[in-house]
């Protein structure tokens, strides 16, 4: 006994390591379960490379993303605006969002197609002016030839 833990033999320990680890979770949780019961020299490191090379917990490990690339905050108001599509309660609506206010213009969309989101812009354009740059994430009406023509 050590520490009130068993101490495990050379000839055991790759099946304990395995029972432990059983449930395939990781470090912190195999190691944790592994010092309410058990010890030996460099228990940890081997929990450590067992859990580095097990098959199955390589296929479900999540891969962090990689870091989102915030933009750079605009000087001035319009200079950058965002723009989506959104539906609520059964409608769709445009939004368009200023990077630099944070001010936020909403349309009804009668229809989703490229023509009445370049509509709808056209009218909120002529109320603040053209933004420099627009933003989307790509969506059908955003992606279109049309739409590309408009932004010219």
């Amino acid at each position: 006994m050590y520490r009130n833990r068993l101490v495990v033999p050379p000839t055991l320990r790759e099946d304990i390591l395995r029972r432990i680890h059983e449930g395939h979770q990781g470090v912190v949780k195999c190691r944790a379960f592994a010092r309410t019961s058990v010890w030996w020299p460099n228990l940890s490191t081997e929990i450590e490379k067992l859990i580095g090379n097990c098959m199955t917990c390589e296929k479900t490990r999540i891969v962090p993303k990689e870091p989102l690339n915030p933009t750079p905050t605009p000087s001035y108001p319009w200079q950058r605006l965002g723009a989506d599509l959104f539906e609520w309660k059964g409608r769709t609506y445009l939004l368009l969002v200023d990077y630099f206010s944070r001010w936020i213009e909403i349309a009804l969309l009668n229809k989703t197609t490229t023509s009445s989101v370049i509509e709808h812009m056209k009218s909120i354009f002529a109320k603040f002016g053209i933004p420099e740059i627009l933003i989307s994430e790509n969506g059908p009406q955003f992606a279109s030839k049309e739409f590309a023509q408009f932004t010219e």
